[in-house]
């Protein structure tokens, strides 16, 4: 292993673990968010009111510190969060 793939793998290591825990319920709408789903078509799937949802992936996006849905599904398959 060269030095700079140690530093790497150091540094996703950092990284995860040092990632924002997500609920259950988040986890499962940013799987719904990663598959392009709008808020209403994810609240029709979990039978949940559409505010509840937008809720949901603010508060996602305030975890991950990411500024939009696509950065935030990047951010957790990167760190593996789904």
């Amino acid at each position: 292993m060269t030095r700079i793939e140690a530093l790497e793998q150091e540094w996703r290591a950092t990284r995860a673990a040092s990632a924002p825990a997500l609920t259950p319920r988040e986890c499962e709408v940013l799987r719904l968010v990663a598959k392009g789903m709008s808020d209403r078509a994810i609240a029709e799937r979990l039978v949940l009111s559409e505010h509840t949802v937008h809720r949901h992936v603010a508060n996602i996006l305030a975890k991950l510190r990411c500024p939009s849905r696509s950065a935030a599904v990047a951010e957790a398959l990167t760190n593996q969060l789904i």
